[in-house]
Formats: structure tokens, C-alpha cells, sequence
């Protein structure tokens, strides 16, 4: 067979029938009577499910909107290490800690302790950041 004659051929396939755009208005009544009749079937399954996903979200608890943390780099890196391992989140494992944590009361007051050692150290931090941007500003201004 030539190359001419397997042009002839494929010029005789059967083709697709074109599309109808979904965004014209469908002239005859027999299509909106079709259309009218497949959205009455799918609606209340498209409700139905939509309804029993929202009662299903509202069965969670709520989310609060991300709370930005500093940590001190050691731990955070650590964190990042055990939460990478173990295919968790931050996030998810502070609030494990905390519900682990608040029904057992001397593990939280050991917790509370630690956290307000580790508040006066971070304030005391903070002063000298101020001293010394302070200090730096003064002998600026004399140069």
C-alpha cells in the first residue's frame, strides 16, 4: 500500500461526533427535560453527601489558626527529628504533650517549672539584646 492510499484511508475512519458546549443553552425540550431529570437524581446524592461531610467536620474539634513558636535550636532540631521519623507534625506533637501532660499532675507541674526557668532566662536574654543594641546605637551616634 502506498503512502497516498493510507491517507485515502484514514480520511474514511469513523469519527467522533462533536461535542455539545456545555455553556449553550440546549435548544430542544427533549434535552432540558433529560437535563432536568439527571440533576433531580443527582442533587439529593450531591446534598445528602455534602450534609453528612459537614456533619462529619463538625464531629472534629476546631482548629486554631497557627501559633508561630521560637525554640531554642538544639530542641528544635531534635523536634523536627522525632516528628520527621515518626511522620508527625509539631504542631500534632505539642498538643499530644500538653494531653498527655494536663491529667497528670505532678509531670505538669515538673513542665510549669521547667517552662518559667526557661521564661526568666529567655527575659533575661532579652535585656541584653537590648543593652547591647542600645550600647551599639549610643557609640554610632558619637562616631
Amino acid at each position: 500500500m502506498s503512502l497516498l492510499d493510507e491517507i485515502r484511508s484514514r480520511a474514511n475512519q469513523p469519527t467522533v461526533p462533536p461535542r455539545q458546549d456545555v455553556l449553550q443553552q440546549p435548544t430542544t425540550t427533549d434535552t432540558l427535560t433529560e437535563l432536568s431529570a439527571t440533576d433531580a437524581v443527582q442533587q439529593p446524592t450531591e446534598v445528602s453527601e455534602l450534609k453528612r461531610l459537614e456533619d462529619l467536620l463538625a464531629s472534629y474539634p476546631e482548629i486554631a489558626p497557627r501559633v508561630p513558636v521560637r525554640l531554642e535550636v538544639p530542641i528544635k532540631d531534635e523536634l523536627d527529628e522525632l516528628c520527621h521519623r515518626d511522620k508527625v507534625t509539631i504542631e500534632t506533637l505539642v498538643e499530644a504533650f500538653y494531653v498527655t501532660c494536663k491529667d497528670k499532675e505532678s509531670v505538669m507541674r515538673q513542665v510549669i517549672k521547667e517552662a518559667k526557668k526557661r521564661l526568666k532566662s529567655r527575659k533575661e536574654v532579652g535585656n541584653i539584646r537590648s543593652s547591647l543594641t542600645k550600647l551599639n546605637n549610643l557609640t554610632k551616634n558619637k562616631k
